[in-house]
């Protein structure tokens, strides 16, 4: 690695090394990869945290997702996996983002692409957190439910 190769250099470079021969990568092609991986992460001194979930847009549309130890580890292992650059990664514990793009449930082929932008906020499925009954229990009059 150079001092100035960038995450999508670095990709290229894995994907270069370590060619996918068949249609699916065999456990020593991912093993070396991951070898690969993890020198650039320890050359960049990569703050290893929780493997999480960490959901990605990738630059021509595609939202992906992997479990990674950091957004670094993230957007290298996408560009080398997917072979595309990440326009934005963001920690996504409980894929609440990724739904947001790929719905539950999608059915096989339905792979969409989105127009490049900021990660899409997860939306609040149910009530907003503000209830209309904190009015009542802030004033100190009786809910009808037992609060107060």
């Amino acid at each position: 690695m150079t001092g100035t190769e960038t995450l999508a250099e670095a990709a290229e470079r894995i994907r270069a090394a370590v060619p996918i021969a068949g249609a699916t990568a065999t456990d020593d092609e991912c093993r070396r990869r991951q070898d690969l991986i993890d020198g650039i992460l320890r050359e960049r001194g990569v703050v290893v945290e929780a493997s999480v979930w960490r959901t990605a847009q990738l630059i021509d549309g595609r939202v992906v997702g992997v479990f990674a130890t950091s957004a670094v580890e993230a957007e290298l292992e996408l560009a080398i996996w997917w072979e595309s650059r990440c326009h934005w990664v963001v920690d996504d514990p409980e894929q609440r983002v990724l739904d947001e793009y790929r719905p539950v449930g999608r059915s096989r082929g339905t792979d969409r692409t989105f127009p490049l932008g900021p990660p899409r906020v997860p939306r609040d499925r149910f009530a907003p957190a503000a209830s209309l009954l904190d009015d009542l229990a802030v004033n100190g009059r009786d809910t009808g439910f037992g609060l107060r």
